[in-house]
């Protein structure tokens, strides 16, 4: 394993110690036995078992609590609402996001326009979810776009692997392009890490690590393309 693999596991692991609430959890069960050492020393020997057999087999049971209190502090989480279970990195969603087009987990569609107050939505270019936590959501380019980690991108992916602001898509005479932020897995489009402002085309696969998502150039601009081709030949005959 490279040094830099290992340096974005610890990282990884950091992250998810801080987010999971373990450290607080260890204090306070510390806090907690030490409390409960000071009042045993006090009761065991008004109860006759002041012998340091008894108050040794307190401080292993104590010890022993403790791995278990690290695991229950990964996998749950104490909320007003009770004990929850903690999900992990990548299940969690982030609601402020561009609104989608189109969710094809829940709706049996196979276009990428939503209606809205009777009317289809004009979108030149589409971006859809292939993997990742947004898998199966669709997203409808309308001027630039930052994709990343951080809450103030306009398209948060949270998953550890994508940088806080990751890549941008920008749109120029209606052509589509993709620009890598400086991210740390770098931006691919169909199998090749991009390098500067990037054009996109019509079913490119563009790839932030493990997330990828198909670029579709809309219906609309592609028949407007075909009538200016058209318009076009007709002239020069």
């Amino acid at each position: 394993m490279s040094m830099e693999t290992q340096d974005k596991s610890r990282g990884w692991l950091l992250r998810e110690i801080k987010r999971r609430k373990v450290i607080r959890s260890c204090v306070v069960y510390v806090v907690l036995c030490w409390g409960a050492i000071q009042v045993a020393d006090i009761i065991f020997p008004a109860l006759e078992m002041g012998d340091s057999s008894a108050f040794r087999l307190f401080l292993i049971a104590a010890a022993a609590g403790f791995p278990v209190i690290v695991a229950l502090a990964w996998f749950y989480n104490l909320s007003p609402e009770g004990i929850v279970r903690t999900t992990s990195f990548v299940e969690r969603r982030v609601v402020d996001n561009v609104p989608p087009i189109n969710d094809r987990r829940q709706l049996a569609m196979t276009n990428y326009f939503r209606k809205d107050e009777g009317e289809k939505a004009d979108f030149s270019w589409i971006i859809s979810a292939e993997t990742g936590p947004l898998t199966g959501l669709s997203y409808g380019v309308t001027g630039p776009m930052v994709l990343g980690r951080a809450p103030d991108c306009d398209l948060v992916i949270v998953n550890p692997e994508i940088s806080r602001h990751h890549a941008r898509l920008e749109l120029d005479e209606d052509n589509l392009y993709v620009e890598d932020m400086g991210s740390s897995n770098g931006t691919v489009v169909n199998g090749k890490m991009v390098v500067g402002r990037h054009p996109l085309r019509h079913k490119d696969e563009m790839r932030f690590h493990d997330i990828v998502f198909r670029v579709t150039e809309s219906t609309s601009r592609a028949g407007k393309q075909a009538s200016a081709m058209n318009e076009t030949t007709l002239i020069k005959s």
